[in-house]
């Protein structure tokens, strides 16, 4: 089930028995002179909607922007700043921490998001050892690469 084309009251349902959910991140970015400028946020995209049609687990929507100014010299790649990241992924998880989602786990499909969606978890387990953010108990985020 995808999170975009669901009502709010399939997802309370959803969160009556589970409580996990995939979001997909990639980037817009060259892939040489014939590759798709998706590619990045297309692939963790696929495969995530593979794993629900398996599995029934929610896909969020992907965050398709990331850190990619490595590739800025070439027509159409997209790019924002580690810190931009960063605040989006927080905000993300905890958007849906507050919904009662326990499981996120973040399907990146773009190497220079590796240790940006590493920096924002530290930044939300730290500020929830602060106490500023309660919400963050009991939530597990994990990220792989596809």
């Amino acid at each position: 089930m995808q999170l975009k084309t669901a009502s709010w009251q399939e997802v309370e349902n959803y969160l009556k028995n589970f409580d996990g959910i995939i979001v997909p991140i990639g980037s817009i970015e060259q892939h040489g002179p014939t590759g798709l400028l998706g590619t990045d946020a297309l692939c963790p995209e696929i495969i995530a909607d593979g794993i629900a049609k398996q599995t029934n687990i929610l896909v969020a929507p992907t965050i398709s922007y990331g850190v990619a100014q490595h590739h800025l010299g070439f027509s159409g790649t997209m790019a924002v700043r580690p810190t931009t990241l960063i605040a989006v992924i927080k905000d993300v998880v905890l958007s849906l921490a507050k919904h009662g989602f326990k499981r996120i786990f973040f399907l990146n499909g773009h190497g220079g998001n590796t240790a940006t969606i590493q920096a924002a978890f530290a930044e939300l387990y730290s500020e929830y050892s602060y106490g500023e953010v309660p919400v963050m108990k009991a939530v597990s985020c994990t990220a792989m690469n596809w």
